[in-house]
This record gives C-alpha cells, sequence and structure tokens, in this order.
C-alpha cells in the first residue's frame, strides 16, 4: 500500500490503519511496513499508539531469537501502557490490549492487565461509549470477546445487549 493513502497529511487514517492491520495479522510482511509507518507519524493519539504495540507484539511472534523476542514482546507492553495512560477510556484501545494479553503464554508474565481491561471493556460497551469505533469494528470486538474472550455467562450477556 503506498504511504499517502495510510498517512495524510502527517495523520494516520485510522480505518485503513485498522483493514492493514487485521491483513497483518496474518502477513507478517505488512507488520513490518506498517511499523514504518507508524515511526512516520508526526502525531500519534491513544489508537494509534495501541496499533504500534499490537504490531510489535506480531512482530515479535517472527523473531527467532527468544531473546530478541522477549525484548520485543515487553516493549509492546510498554507501548500499550503509553496508549492506556493517553485515553484509559477507550473501548478500542483496552480491547486491542486485551486481545494480545490473552495471546500471550502466560509463563511471560506480561499479561498483567487482563482483568482490569475486561472490566473497562464491559463498563464501556454497557455505557455505549464508543467513541471513534466504527460499526464494523465494534462488530469485531463483539465477536471476538463472545467468541475467544473467557468471558463468564454474566459477561457475555452484557456483550451480547451491546447495539450500535
Amino acid at each position: 500500500m503506498p504511504l499517502p493513502q495510510l498517512v495524510k497529511n502527517g495523520e494516520i487514517d485510522i480505518s485503513i490503519l485498522r483493514k492493514e492491520y487485521l491483513k497483518a495479522v496474518e502477513d507478517s510482511k505488512s507488520v513490518d511496513f506498517l511499523l514504518n509507518v507508524l515511526k512516520k507519524v508526526s502525531s500519534k493519539n491513544a489508537l494509534v499508539i495501541a496499533y504500534q504495540a499490537c504490531l510489535e507484539t506480531l512482530k515479535a511472534k517472527t523473531l527467532w531469537n527468544p531473546l530478541e523476542k522477549l525484548a520485543l514482546a515487553k516493549q509492546s507492553q510498554d507501548t500499550f501502557s503509553r496508549a492506556v495512560a493517553l485515553n484509559p477510556y477507550h473501548l478500542e484501545v483496552r480491547f486491542l490490549r486485551y486481545s494480545i494479553q490473552l495471546s500471550l503464554p502466560s509463563y511471560l508474565h506480561l499479561s498483567n492487565h487482563l482483568k482490569e481491561d475486561k472490566q473497562m471493556i464491559l463498563t464501556l460497551l454497557q455505557k455505549k461509549d464508543f467513541q471513534d469505533i466504527d460499526k464494523e469494528s465494534l462488530q469485531i470486538i463483539i465477536d471476538f470477546l463472545l467468541k475467544d474472550g473467557q468471558l463468564q455467562s454474566f459477561e457475555k450477556e452484557i456483550v451480547q445487549k451491546v447495539s450500535w
């Protein structure tokens, strides 16, 4: 993808970033490209920083050296912490960190925010505080939570009641 489509006037087009991130989950070549693009962005909001953290985690999965892999995984968690500190009530930021931390092996001890993030996600869903999330992204969040989110039955009921 050409750089100008994703970045306009030094700002990331978040809808394109979302789509490209979903592709990067399946294609490791896209991870490097997106990380390089994000390095060139002048101002990053919490959501862009959260996507950068996701990409760092995906990049860590591709590394051969275990020490480099662990170092980048830790860096990604620091990047997530910056994103959450910038906007602790952003549903998509919390979801991104939650979904990544669910996928990390527990022996790494990098999944320290699962309970906190899940509670915040459920609270924001109940309040319908979706901020700048589009309908498609909200549906991805809902589908993930119901399928892979490790929710108890009463938590699933909360998610199932969410409507646009």
